[in-house]
Protein backbone atom coordinates (compact mmCIF):
# COMPACT_ATOMS: atom_id res chain seq x y z
CA UNK A 1 0.00 0.00 0.00
CA UNK A 2 1.73 3.47 -0.75
CA UNK A 3 0.25 7.41 -0.30
CA UNK A 4 -1.81 6.40 -3.77
CA UNK A 5 -4.28 4.60 -1.89
CA UNK A 6 -4.18 7.03 0.96
CA UNK A 7 -5.10 9.80 -1.99
CA UNK A 8 -7.47 7.52 -3.85
CA UNK A 9 -9.33 7.36 -0.54
CA UNK A 10 -8.91 10.88 -0.45
CA UNK A 11 -10.46 11.97 -3.42
CA UNK A 12 -13.42 9.47 -3.12
CA UNK A 13 -14.78 11.04 -0.13
CA UNK A 14 -14.66 14.66 -2.11
CA UNK A 15 -11.54 16.50 -1.17
CA UNK A 16 -8.70 17.04 -2.89
CA UNK A 17 -5.55 14.34 -2.62
CA UNK A 18 -3.06 16.87 -2.07
CA UNK A 19 -2.03 20.48 -1.95
CA UNK A 20 -2.95 21.61 -5.48
CA UNK A 21 0.26 22.89 -6.78
CA UNK A 22 -0.93 24.87 -10.19
CA UNK A 23 -3.48 26.57 -7.85
CA UNK A 24 -6.25 27.17 -10.27
CA UNK A 25 -8.44 30.32 -9.72
CA UNK A 26 -11.67 29.92 -7.82
CA UNK A 27 -14.99 29.76 -9.94
CA UNK A 28 -17.01 30.42 -6.08
CA UNK A 29 -18.53 34.00 -5.84
CA UNK A 30 -20.43 35.65 -2.83
CA UNK A 31 -24.07 35.76 -3.95
CA UNK A 32 -23.64 38.77 -5.78
CA UNK A 33 -20.78 37.84 -7.80
CA UNK A 34 -17.96 39.44 -5.17
CA UNK A 35 -14.43 37.57 -5.12
CA UNK A 36 -14.29 39.19 -1.83
CA UNK A 37 -15.07 41.28 1.42
CA UNK A 38 -12.69 43.49 4.11
CA UNK A 39 -13.16 42.31 7.40
CA UNK A 40 -11.51 44.01 10.42
CA UNK A 41 -11.15 41.86 13.86
CA UNK A 42 -10.41 43.37 17.33
CA UNK A 43 -11.95 45.12 20.38
CA UNK A 44 -14.36 47.23 18.05
CA UNK A 45 -17.10 49.19 20.31
CA UNK A 46 -19.59 51.49 18.63
CA UNK A 47 -17.46 54.75 18.14
CA UNK A 48 -14.31 52.75 17.05
CA UNK A 49 -15.61 51.06 14.41
CA UNK A 50 -18.31 54.63 12.89
CA UNK A 51 -14.58 55.77 12.87
CA UNK A 52 -12.58 52.85 10.99
CA UNK A 53 -15.38 52.93 8.71
CA UNK A 54 -15.66 56.54 7.85
CA UNK A 55 -11.66 56.30 7.32
CA UNK A 56 -11.72 53.38 4.95
CA UNK A 57 -14.80 54.97 3.38
CA UNK A 58 -12.40 58.37 2.26
CA UNK A 59 -9.95 56.36 0.71
CA UNK A 60 -12.57 54.37 -1.39
CA UNK A 61 -12.77 51.30 0.41
CA UNK A 62 -16.08 49.83 1.64
CA UNK A 63 -15.51 47.78 5.23
CA UNK A 64 -17.82 44.76 4.51
CA UNK A 65 -17.47 43.03 7.99
CA UNK A 66 -16.29 43.90 11.59
CA UNK A 67 -15.32 41.15 14.31
CA UNK A 68 -15.41 42.01 18.02
CA UNK A 69 -12.89 39.44 19.23
CA UNK A 70 -13.31 40.36 23.13
CA UNK A 71 -16.55 38.53 23.33
CA UNK A 72 -20.13 39.45 24.27
CA UNK A 73 -19.65 38.34 27.81
CA UNK A 74 -17.17 41.22 28.40
CA UNK A 75 -19.55 43.99 27.80
CA UNK A 76 -22.40 45.68 29.33
CA UNK A 77 -25.43 45.71 27.34
CA UNK A 78 -25.77 48.91 26.46
CA UNK A 79 -22.70 48.84 24.78
CA UNK A 80 -23.91 46.12 22.41
CA UNK A 81 -26.93 47.39 21.47
CA UNK A 82 -25.10 50.96 20.28
CA UNK A 83 -22.48 48.75 18.53
CA UNK A 84 -25.29 46.53 16.91
CA UNK A 85 -27.51 49.54 15.88
CA UNK A 86 -23.76 51.25 14.33
CA UNK A 87 -22.65 48.37 11.84
CA UNK A 88 -26.02 48.74 11.43
CA UNK A 89 -26.46 52.27 10.22
CA UNK A 90 -23.22 51.55 8.58
CA UNK A 91 -23.92 48.59 6.37
CA UNK A 92 -21.33 46.41 8.29
CA UNK A 93 -21.68 43.00 9.16
CA UNK A 94 -21.10 42.66 12.88
CA UNK A 95 -19.62 39.16 14.60
CA UNK A 96 -19.51 38.57 18.07
CA UNK A 97 -17.15 36.25 19.79
CA UNK A 98 -19.15 33.83 22.15
CA UNK A 99 -17.97 33.38 25.50
CA UNK A 100 -17.23 32.29 28.17
CA UNK A 101 -13.67 30.73 26.62
CA UNK A 102 -10.50 29.13 28.22
CA UNK A 103 -9.42 32.29 28.22
CA UNK A 104 -11.64 33.10 31.38
CA UNK A 105 -12.65 29.86 32.68
CA UNK A 106 -10.87 27.58 35.37
CA UNK A 107 -8.01 25.61 34.79
CA UNK A 108 -4.30 25.49 34.91
CA UNK A 109 -3.93 24.09 31.47
CA UNK A 110 -4.18 27.11 29.04
CA UNK A 111 -1.76 29.09 31.15
CA UNK A 112 1.18 26.60 30.58
CA UNK A 113 3.60 27.53 27.85
CA UNK A 114 3.77 24.37 26.39
CA UNK A 115 2.26 24.17 22.59
CA UNK A 116 0.32 21.28 23.68
CA UNK A 117 -1.80 23.47 26.66
CA UNK A 118 -2.14 26.34 24.32
CA UNK A 119 -3.69 24.62 21.92
CA UNK A 120 -6.67 23.54 23.76
CA UNK A 121 -6.73 27.15 25.58
CA UNK A 122 -10.35 28.39 23.76
CA UNK A 123 -12.33 25.19 24.49
CA UNK A 124 -15.37 25.29 26.35
CA UNK A 125 -14.54 23.03 29.77
CA UNK A 126 -17.26 21.10 30.73
CA UNK A 127 -21.33 21.27 30.33
CA UNK A 128 -21.75 24.10 32.54
CA UNK A 129 -19.46 26.10 30.59
CA UNK A 130 -20.63 24.73 27.04
CA UNK A 131 -24.11 26.14 28.99
CA UNK A 132 -22.91 29.45 29.56
CA UNK A 133 -21.10 29.46 26.06
CA UNK A 134 -24.71 29.20 24.37
CA UNK A 135 -26.72 31.58 26.84
CA UNK A 136 -24.10 34.13 25.97
CA UNK A 137 -24.80 33.46 22.69
CA UNK A 138 -28.93 33.42 23.00
CA UNK A 139 -28.79 36.52 25.39
CA UNK A 140 -26.39 38.65 22.34
CA UNK A 141 -29.40 37.39 20.08
CA UNK A 142 -31.78 38.70 22.11
CA UNK A 143 -29.62 42.24 21.98
CA UNK A 144 -29.89 41.81 18.16
CA UNK A 145 -26.59 40.34 17.48
CA UNK A 146 -27.16 38.29 14.10
CA UNK A 147 -23.44 37.72 13.63
CA UNK A 148 -21.12 34.99 16.02
CA UNK A 149 -17.30 33.92 16.01
CA UNK A 150 -17.02 30.69 17.52
CA UNK A 151 -13.91 28.57 19.15
CA UNK A 152 -15.35 25.52 20.65
CA UNK A 153 -16.71 22.60 18.10
CA UNK A 154 -19.05 21.38 20.57
CA UNK A 155 -20.52 24.86 20.70
CA UNK A 156 -20.77 25.30 16.67
CA UNK A 157 -22.75 21.76 16.35
CA UNK A 158 -24.78 23.04 19.03
CA UNK A 159 -25.93 26.41 17.33
CA UNK A 160 -26.01 24.52 13.75
CA UNK A 161 -28.95 21.89 15.63
CA UNK A 162 -30.85 24.45 17.12
CA UNK A 163 -30.61 26.84 14.04
CA UNK A 164 -31.74 23.88 12.25
CA UNK A 165 -34.72 23.12 14.44
CA UNK A 166 -36.29 26.92 14.01
CA UNK A 167 -34.87 27.32 18.25
CA UNK A 168 -33.13 30.28 17.52
CA UNK A 169 -32.89 32.59 14.34
CA UNK A 170 -30.68 32.01 11.52
CA UNK A 171 -27.69 33.29 12.39
CA UNK A 172 -24.30 33.54 10.70
CA UNK A 173 -21.22 31.51 12.39
CA UNK A 174 -18.02 31.49 11.39
CA UNK A 175 -15.55 28.87 13.17
CA UNK A 176 -12.14 30.57 14.56
CA UNK A 177 -8.53 30.24 13.33
CA UNK A 178 -8.28 28.76 17.42
CA UNK A 179 -9.96 25.68 16.02
CA UNK A 180 -7.16 25.02 13.70
CA UNK A 181 -8.47 24.65 10.47
CA UNK A 182 -5.42 23.91 7.82
CA UNK A 183 -6.47 21.00 5.74
CA UNK A 184 -9.47 20.26 3.24
CA UNK A 185 -10.96 17.57 5.59
CA UNK A 186 -11.08 19.92 9.07
CA UNK A 187 -12.36 22.49 6.93
CA UNK A 188 -15.13 20.91 5.40
CA UNK A 189 -15.87 18.80 9.04
CA UNK A 190 -16.67 22.24 10.60
CA UNK A 191 -18.84 23.45 7.75
CA UNK A 192 -20.91 20.27 7.92
CA UNK A 193 -20.88 20.95 11.55
CA UNK A 194 -22.53 24.45 10.80
CA UNK A 195 -20.16 26.99 10.18
CA UNK A 196 -20.88 29.16 7.75
CA UNK A 197 -17.27 30.27 6.85
CA UNK A 198 -14.07 29.30 8.51
CA UNK A 199 -11.22 31.04 9.76
CA UNK A 200 -7.78 28.98 8.52
CA UNK A 201 -4.72 28.68 9.41
CA UNK A 202 -2.49 31.75 9.22
CA UNK A 203 0.67 30.06 7.84
CA UNK A 204 -0.86 28.35 4.60
CA UNK A 205 0.32 28.76 1.36
CA UNK A 206 -1.75 29.06 -1.58
CA UNK A 207 -1.43 25.18 -2.93
CA UNK A 208 -2.83 24.69 0.55
CA UNK A 209 -5.96 26.80 0.30
CA UNK A 210 -6.02 25.81 -3.43
CA UNK A 211 -6.99 22.34 -2.40
CA UNK A 212 -9.29 23.60 0.75
CA UNK A 213 -11.54 25.20 -1.66
CA UNK A 214 -11.46 22.61 -4.41
CA UNK A 215 -12.95 20.46 -1.15
CA UNK A 216 -15.44 23.20 0.16
CA UNK A 217 -17.70 25.38 -1.66
CA UNK A 218 -18.07 27.55 2.11
CA UNK A 219 -16.30 31.35 2.24
CA UNK A 220 -12.40 31.23 3.54
CA UNK A 221 -11.60 33.97 6.35
CA UNK A 222 -7.68 34.31 5.18
CA UNK A 223 -5.12 36.82 7.87
CA UNK A 224 -3.43 39.38 5.10
CA UNK A 225 -1.12 40.18 8.02
CA UNK A 226 -0.84 39.12 11.53
CA UNK A 227 0.43 40.25 15.34
CA UNK A 228 3.70 39.31 16.96
CA UNK A 229 1.61 36.71 18.97
CA UNK A 230 0.85 34.77 15.84
CA UNK A 231 3.72 35.15 14.00
CA UNK A 232 3.83 38.26 13.23
CA UNK A 233 4.08 37.95 9.31
CA UNK A 234 2.81 40.16 6.44
CA UNK A 235 1.36 38.12 3.74
CA UNK A 236 1.28 41.22 1.08
CA UNK A 237 2.10 39.24 -2.36
CA UNK A 238 -0.26 36.66 -1.72
CA UNK A 239 -3.21 38.73 -0.94
CA UNK A 240 -4.20 39.32 -4.84
CA UNK A 241 -3.64 34.88 -4.77
CA UNK A 242 -5.56 34.52 -1.58
CA UNK A 243 -8.54 36.34 -3.80
CA UNK A 244 -7.86 34.29 -7.07
CA UNK A 245 -7.82 30.51 -5.65
CA UNK A 246 -9.94 31.04 -2.18
CA UNK A 247 -12.98 33.45 -3.67
CA UNK A 248 -15.18 34.03 -2.01
CA UNK A 249 -12.99 35.23 0.64
CA UNK A 250 -13.31 37.61 4.06
CA UNK A 251 -9.02 39.48 3.77
CA UNK A 252 -8.73 39.81 7.45
CA UNK A 253 -6.44 42.91 7.56
CA UNK A 254 -4.91 45.20 9.86
CA UNK A 255 -3.75 42.70 12.35
CA UNK A 256 -0.32 43.48 12.73
CA UNK A 257 -0.84 47.03 14.02
CA UNK A 258 -2.78 45.45 17.20
CA UNK A 259 -2.22 44.31 20.53
CA UNK A 260 -5.53 42.58 21.10
CA UNK A 261 -6.07 44.12 24.50
CA UNK A 262 -9.75 44.26 25.54
CA UNK A 263 -9.10 47.74 24.64
CA UNK A 264 -11.00 49.57 21.87
CA UNK A 265 -8.59 50.31 18.82
CA UNK A 266 -7.36 54.23 19.21
CA UNK A 267 -6.71 56.28 16.68
CA UNK A 268 -3.08 56.05 15.82
CA UNK A 269 -4.03 52.00 15.46
CA UNK A 270 -7.16 52.69 13.35
CA UNK A 271 -4.81 54.79 11.20
CA UNK A 272 -2.28 51.32 10.93
CA UNK A 273 -5.61 49.29 10.32
CA UNK A 274 -6.26 51.79 7.02
CA UNK A 275 -2.98 51.54 5.79
CA UNK A 276 -2.66 47.58 5.58
CA UNK A 277 -6.17 47.73 3.68
CA UNK A 278 -4.88 50.01 1.98
CA UNK A 279 -1.49 48.15 0.92
CA UNK A 280 -3.72 45.42 0.44
CA UNK A 281 -6.01 46.74 -2.12
CA UNK A 282 -2.90 48.30 -4.12
CA UNK A 283 -2.01 44.38 -4.61
CA UNK A 284 -5.19 43.30 -5.76
CA UNK A 285 -5.64 46.38 -8.12
CA UNK A 286 -2.32 45.63 -9.17
CA UNK A 287 -1.63 41.73 -9.73
CA UNK A 288 -5.76 40.92 -9.85
CA UNK A 289 -7.56 43.83 -11.28
CA UNK A 290 -10.37 41.74 -12.28
CA UNK A 291 -11.43 41.06 -8.81
CA UNK A 292 -14.16 42.99 -7.45
CA UNK A 293 -15.58 42.75 -3.53
CA UNK A 294 -18.65 42.04 -2.71
CA UNK A 295 -21.11 44.36 -1.90
CA UNK A 296 -24.08 42.69 -0.45
CA UNK A 297 -24.64 42.21 2.96
CA UNK A 298 -24.91 37.84 3.91
CA UNK A 299 -27.07 39.36 7.31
Amino acid sequence: MTIDTAREHLASLGYAPGDIADAPTSTLRFADGGWFKWEVAGALDAPSLATLHATLAAEGVRLHQATNTVGTMRYLDAEITDLVQTARDLGVQLRMASGPRGTYDIGGQKLASGNVAAASAYRLRGGDHLAQGLDDVLHAIELGVRGFLVFDEGLLHVLHQLRTRGAIPDIRVKASSNMGAANPAHTALLAATGADSVNLQRDLDVSMIAAIRASTPVPLDLHTDNPRATGGFVRGYDVPEFVRVGAPVYLKAGNAAQDFSDDAPTPRVIDGIVRQILLDRQQIDRHLPEAVASDNPEF
